[in-house]
């Protein structure tokens, strides 16, 4: 399950004053690779996770997933295609605060075509003893270990995470980055992470580093490291 871009702008209009976002960007993520889209604020990069998930329509260029091009797909499509292919991780957790972890889990899984086991996806994030419990009762390392479960329970292609680690302390962090790690190693699922700490870049296979709105360079990584190995301020 692949995905191609090929010569994506992104255009924002303000009156007569046209932004670049992304200028002219062309990449492929490969199946069941561990990709770090890197850069500051205002890089482009989010604008570039957008695009690519159907989240946000570009202004010009194609945007393939396999064989079909998403990039001129409805909103009703693209609504479709996320439900059928995709999974979100964002900086804040989104969980319903009136069920369960198990039961914010359930919803995950209840879209996604082949899902996995859920009391088995609870397990991997190490949550099995909470699995009764509502949100407000978890730290927030906590519930954002719900969210990848949540996420990785429908069984998606993609699974897009967007500075996932934001809101939490380097021992959090990295823990939570590890299950990140090992939820793509060990279910083939693509993975892409959006950040602006260059330390995380070590984890991946590839690193796409952005800077205004363009791919500046792409890095491959001869040797991963793993969440705890790498440095974090």
């Amino acid at each position: 399950m692949s995905i191609k871009l090929k010569n994506v702008n992104k255009i924002y209009k303000t009156g007569n004053v046209e932004t670049y976002a992304l200028k002219n960007v062309s990449l492929e993520i490969k199946d069941g690779e561990f990709i770090v889209i890197l850069g500051a604020s205002g890089s482009g990069k989010s604008t570039l996770l957008n695009v690519t998930s159907g989240l946000d329509n570009p202004s010009s260029g194609e945007i393939i997933f396999n064989d079909e091009i998403i990039s001129n797909h409805s909103s009703k499509e693209l609504t479709k295609f996320r439900r059928d292919n995709l999974a979100f991780i964002f900086q804040q957790y989104n969980l319903l605060q009136n069920l369960t972890v198990k039961e914010n889990v359930e919803i995950g899984a209840s879209i996604g075509k082949n899902p996995f086991n859920i009391d088995e996806i609870i397990e991997k994030v190490g949550l099995e003893d909470k699995k009764d419990s509502y949100p407000s009762q978890l730290s927030g390392g906590q519930q954002q270990r719900v969210s990848i479960a949540r996420s990785v329970a429908k069984n998606p292609n993609i699974m897009f995470c967007d500075e996932p680690t934001g809101a939490l302390d380097e021992e959090t962090g990295k823990q939570v980055l590890d299950i990140i790690q090992k939820m793509n190693e060990e279910f083939k699922t693509t993975t892409v992470v959006i950040t602006h700490n260059p330390n995380i870049a070590f984890m991946a296979d590839r690193v796409i580093k952005m800077n205004s709105g363009k791919i500046e360079e792409i890095v491959k990584n001869q040797c991963k490291k793993n969440a705890f190995e790498i440095n974090w301020g």
